[in-house]
C-alpha cells in the first residue's frame, strides 16, 4: 500500500470508526467503481478485513485510503474482498487504459432486441392483455412503469440497490437447523417485500399530491419532459456516452447512507424489509424518473400501481442478485445492457414528444376535475365559411385498448363539430381528453362523450389523453 501521513481526529461519512492521533493510514487504487452504491459497497468490504479501522473512498481518483492499527491489512485480504464484486486492488495507479470497442454486430443484435421488445409491448397493448392485468394502452404509464423496472434492474438500479442486497446477503449466514438455501431466500424476499410495498405506498401519496394540485397541461408538460431527459441520460450512461446522475451531484443524504450501512450489518428479521423500503430514496435515475410519473398521475391508485409495478419490475434480477451475489455482477451480458440503453432512449424520446404536446394547454389535465370547456370556436380565418350556415357535422371516436379508433378524423371547416368520443375501453391515460389549441379538457367515461365546437380555420387540431401519451388528429377541409 502506498503510506500516508499519519491523520488527526476527524470523522468522514464513509466510516463509523473514530480514529485515533496515531492511526495510520494507506491507500490502494480500486477500478471498477462508477456510483456511490459502489463506494458503499468496497467501504464495507474493507471494514472487515484485519485491521481496519476507517475507510475513505475518493471515486473520482478511484481510490481508497485505509486507516489502520499496526500491523498494516494485508493487500491481499483487499484485493480477495473487492475483486468477489469484479473490482480491482493495486498500490500503484494502473495505466490508462483504452476502453474496449463494441463489434458493430453486437450493437445491431442489440438494436434488433430493443425492437422487437417494443413490437411485443405494442402487440400485447393493441391485444387487450395488458389492460386486463390492470395496465394502460399504447405506453402509458402502467406498461411503461413494469417494463422500465426490468430495464433498471439489468443497468443502473442493478448497480445501486444490487450493492446493498449482496452486501446484507453476506449477513445471514445458515442459523443452527436451518440450510443455506433458507438463510440466503428468506431474507431477500423480505428485502423484496419491503420494496414493493414501501414504493407502492409512496407512490400513493406521490399521486395523492399530484391530485390536490390540480395540474395544468404545461405542468404537466416540464413533469413530462423531466422524466424524459432523466430517461434519456440514463440511456446514454447504459450506452457509455455519458456519466451517471450520481456523479452529476444527484446523491442520498450523507445520513441516510451511513443508517443504511447500519442496517446492512443487523441480523435482525425487521433489517431486509427496512432496508428494501429505504431503496426509495436511493439517488437511481429509474427510481426518481417513475417518482416524478407517479407525482404527475394525481392519483393515489394510479401512483401507488406505478411505482408498485415499477418495483416488480426490477424483482427477477435483484431477487437473483442476491442470491447468486458475485456472479451476477461479474457475469455481465453486454448486448443486453445495450439493447436495454436503446430501449431506454427510445421510451425517452417518445416520453419528451408527449410532454411536448401538453406545453402550450393551460387548463387542467388531471382526470376528475371539471372540464376546462366543452365547445368553443376556434379563431376566424380570412375565407368565409365553406359550409353553408345552420348545417352541423359528427364525428366519432373510439377509446380501445390500441388508442384512439380511428385517430384521424377529417371535418369541414364553418359548421359546427359534435366530436362523440365512446369510452369503450378508458384506462388511466385515456380517462380524459385534451385538445391544446381549442383549450378543451374532458373526462372520458363508459358511453358517448360529447365535445362541440366549430372550426373556421382549415389545418390540423391535434388531441391526446391527458398525459400525452395516447394521440390523434382531427383534419379541418375546405
Amino acid at each position: 500500500m502506498v503510506p500516508v501521513r499519519r491523520r488527526s481526529t476527524r470523522s468522514s461519512s464513509s466510516s463509523t470508526s473514530t480514529w485515533g492521533k496515531t492511526m495510520k493510514s494507506a491507500k490502494v487504487y480500486v477500478g471498477g467503481m462508477h456510483c456511490d452504491a459502489c463506494s458503499t459497497l468496497i467501504t464495507s468490504q474493507f471494514k472487515k478485513v484485519a485491521g481496519v479501522r476507517g475507510v475513505k473512498v475518493d471515486l473520482g481518483a478511484q481510490t481508497a485510503e485505509i486507516y489502520y492499527d499496526n500491523p498494516a491489512p494485508s493487500v491481499a485480504a483487499l484485493r480477495a474482498r473487492a475483486e468477489k464484486y469484479g473490482y480491482t486492488v493495486s498500490t500503484s495507479r494502473p495505466a490508462a487504459t483504452r476502453q474496449k470497442s463494441i463489434p458493430l454486430w453486437q450493437w445491431i443484435v442489440a438494436a434488433l432486441i430493443a425492437g422487437g421488445m417494443v413490437k411485443l409491448f405494442t402487440l400485447l397493448q393493441s391485444s387487450g392483455l395488458m389492460s386486463a392485468l390492470g395496465t394502460t394502452s399504447a405506453g402509458a404509464s402502467y406498461g411503461v412503469a413494469l417494463l422500465v423496472g426490468v430495464i433498471a434492474s439489468l443497468s443502473t438500479c442493478l448497480a445501486v440497490v444490487g450493492a446493498i442486497v449482496i452486501a446484507f446477503a453476506e449477513t445471514y449466514q445458515a442459523a443452527p437447523g436451518e440450510s443455506a438455501a433458507s438463510a440466503v431466500v428468506r431474507p431477500n424476499v423480505l428485502f423484496h417485500l419491503g420494496r414493493i410495498a414501501t414504493f407502492a405506498v409512496l407512490g400513493g401519496f406521490l399521486g395523492l399530491i399530484g391530485g390536490e394540485l390540480s395540474l395544468t397541461g404545461r405542468f404537466m408538460s416540464v413533469l413530462t419532459m423531466a422524466v424524459a431527459v432523466i430517461m434519456l441520460l440514463l440511456g446514454l450512461n447504459i450506452l457509455g456516452f455519458a456519466p451517471s446522475l450520481t456523479r452529476l451531484g444527484i446523491k442520498m443524504p450523507a445520513r441516510l447512507t451511513a443508517g443504511m450501512d447500519r442496517m446492512k450489518t443487523s441480523r435482525s428479521p425487521v433489517m431486509p424489509l427496512a432496508l428494501g423500503g429505504l431503496t426509495f430514496f436511493l439517488p437511481c435515475g429509474f427510481t426518481q424518473s417513475m417518482q416524478i410519473m407517479a407525482l404527475g398521475s394525481g392519483s393515489i391508485v394510479r401512483g401507488a400501481l406505478i411505482m408498485g409495478l415499477f418495483a416488480v419490475g426490477t424483482l427477477p434480477v435483484l431477487f437473483t442478485a442476491g442470491i447468486t451475489a458475485s456472479w451476477t455482477r461479474q457475469h455481465k451480458v453486454v448486448i443486453v445492457q445495450k439493447a436495454a440503453g436503446l430501449l431506454v432512449i427510445a421510451f425517452a424520446l417518445f416520453t419528451l414528444s408527449s410532454g411536448a404536446r401538453l406545453f402550450g394547454f393551460t387548463g387542467r389535465v388531471t382526470p376528475g376535475t371539471t372540464a376546462t370547456t366543452q365547445t368553443t370556436t376556434t379563431p376566424s380565418a380570412a375565407t368565409p365559411p365553406s359550409t353553408a350556415p345552420g348545417t352541423s357535422q359528427r364525428i366519432e371516436m373510439h377509446v380501445t385498448y390500441s388508442g384512439f379508433d380511428p385517430a384521424v378524423l377529417h371535418v369541414k371547416k364553418g359548421a359546427p363539430v359534435t366530436f362523440a368520443v365512446f369510452g369503450d375501453q378508458v384506462s388511466g391515460c385515456t380517462s380524459r381528453i385534451i385538445i391544446p389549441s381549442l383549450n378543451i379538457s374532458m373526462d372520458v367515461g363508459p358511453g358517448e362523450n360529447d365535445i362541440t365546437f366549430t372550426p373556421t380555420a382549415t389545418g390540423r387540431i391535434p388531441y391526446s389523453c391527458w398525459m400525452g401519451m395516447v394521440r390523434g388528429t382531427i383534419v379541418v377541409d375546405d
